[in-house]
């Protein structure tokens, strides 16, 4: 026991993981900083010493020790012995070039959902929205009124269906549907990556308008021109008709229990009765359910970030319960539910 006034002889596992955790902020906004300059690409190819990277950032070599010693204290750089700088495994994620960056992620959370944060005990203590509070209106309204904020947010999609629907993708079988409707597909990245494991099938990316060109030119790019379209519209007022799977990927989850059923109830007025519905969605785990590290964060951060963007009248993550719920109301029945190897699972339903 230690005597007293003298405090403990060593901080503890416990103290140092919440402090760090209590520190996050900081730890985000550095890597921020390393991702806004580019520093992964820059140290690609070779090692380099702070005044490489000085002469190549514009910013001072002095500056750049301090934000480098955060980066070498998360095992994101690692400094050689002679006091060179060389990017770790975890590091190169930040790379611009890799199909698994996650840099555009880190500079979306700097730029668009760290101020959020800023305001989340007023979304908590009022159960409004701290988008509306920092932009003046709905997230998705700023982003369309500002092309480069909504052009991040794209691209930020796109990088992370990579890692959060690539595993769903991988998981559940897609193979046996000869034509598959994305509904609120967006750039269309996810039926992209079905289509590519599914060589037979079909796709219709449904979206609003302002979604086409970047998914035609997704869909052109992957070569899949000739078995992938896209069509516009709102799924609040239809859906595309003539498939055998509709797929609602990342789309409920922004809306409240009325505005899901609307959705849901639009897809099974055009859905025969041997139809599928497929949603990959984020859910809560149960009480009983033993649940990963990763997936448990995840799942909790991503409902938060609901909270923060539509504030407590808004989307949230569901519960199974809660899911087969809003199912039942809209004329389905709850199938089964699929885990995968990200956070997200695949909830298949079909008509009542």
């Amino acid at each position: 026991m230690n005597e007293p006034g003298t405090g403990p002889q060593v901080v503890s596992p416990r103290l140092a993981g919440l402090l760090q955790m209590i520190y996050g902020a900081q730890t985000a906004q550095v890597i921020y900083v390393a991702a806004k300059l580019g520093i992964a690409d820059l140290l690609a190819d070779d090692a380099k010493d702070l005044l490489e990277i000085s002469a190549t950032t514009g910013v001072d070599a002095g500056v750049l020790r301090r934000i480098f010693g955060m980066l070498v204290s998360r095992g994101l750089l690692a400094r050689q012995t002679d006091g060179r700088f060389s990017l770790t495994e975890s590091g190169s994620l930040l790379r611009s070039d890799r199909a698994d960056s996650v840099r555009e992620r880190a500079i979306f959370n700097a730029e668009i959902l760290y101020p959020l944060w800023g305001e989340l005990l007023h979304s908590v203590t009022s159960g409004q929205s701290a988008a509306v509070r920092v932009f003046g209106k709905p997230l998705y309204e700023h982003l369309a009124e500002h092309p480069e904020a909504r052009t991040l947010f794209d691209r930020t999609m796109a990088s992370a269906a990579r890692y959060r629907h690539g595993p769903a993708v991988a998981t559940y079988d897609f193979s046996r549907f000869s034509t598959i409707v994305d509904v609120g597909g967006g750039n269309g990245a996810l039926l992209i990556s079905i289509l590519k494991s599914c060589p037979k099938a079909r796709g219709v990316v449904f979206d609003l308008a302002p979604a086409s060109l970047r998914a035609c030119q997704n869909i052109e790019a992957a070569g899949l021109g000739d078995r992938c379209t896209f069509v516009a519209g709102n799924a609040f007022e239809r859906v595309p008709a003539g498939a055998d799977a509709y797929v609602l990927s990342n789309f409920l989850i922004d809306m409240d229990d009325d505005r899901a059923c609307t959705v849901l109830g639009n897809c099974r007025a055009v859905m025969s009765d041997t139809g599928t519905l497929l949603l990959v969605e984020w859910m809560s785990a149960s009480a009983s359910e033993a649940d990963d590290e990763y997936r448990s964060w995840d799942t909790a951060s991503m409902d938060l970030i609901m909270l923060a963007v539509g504030g407590s009248s808004g989307g949230r993550v569901r519960t199974e319960d809660e899911f087969r719920a809003i199912l039942n109301a809209s004329g389905f029945m709850l199938r089964r539910i699929v885990s995968t190897g990200a956070a997200v699972r695949v909830i298949e339903a079909m008509p009542a």
